[in-house]
């Protein structure tokens, strides 16, 4: 005789949720341990698929968008380059320059970290769906 729990991971298999399946036994223990009510356990095992979906999106957009490395904003050593408007930074990664239909360009020697700043902006940008190619000109 089939179990419950024995249908439900054929049909996450079938659904290819690999992370629900993966987290299952996990999620159900803390849930039960927790005593959450069955839409917040949802909630968190189906958090796990997405979570994996987004790293794998990214991931692809960086492929897709020709950037040369997974470098985000969070990596920049801002210290390095004290001269760089932080805040200005930060407000490229809103997107506000794309709405206003504005582009960014970085000019400077070599070494200061513009490709760095370049990607981290892009990858922003690939995190909320948005289409970003990389350009580096010689």
């Amino acid at each position: 005789m089939n179990s419950s729990y024995q249908q439900l991971i054929r049909n996450l298999e079938y659904l290819k949720l690999k992370q629900m399946i993966i987290h299952l036994n996990e999620t159900i223990d803390f849930s039960t341990k927790n005593e959450l009510p069955f839409v917040e356990t949802l909630v968190k095992l189906t958090n796990y698929e997405i979570d994996t979906r987004e790293r794998n999106m990214i991931h692809s957009m960086v492929k897709v968008g020709a950037f040369p490395h997974l470098k985000e904003l969070k990596d920049f050593d801002f210290d390095f380059q004290p001269s760089i408007n932080k805040q200005q930074i930060f407000d490229f990664t809103t997107l506000r320059f794309i709405e206003e239909k504005e582009n960014i360009v970085f000019l400077g020697p070599s070494g200061v970290g513009k490709t760095h700043l370049a990607t981290a902006i892009g990858i922003a940008a690939a995190k909320k769906k948005n289409e970003y190619v990389f350009y580096q000109m010689p």
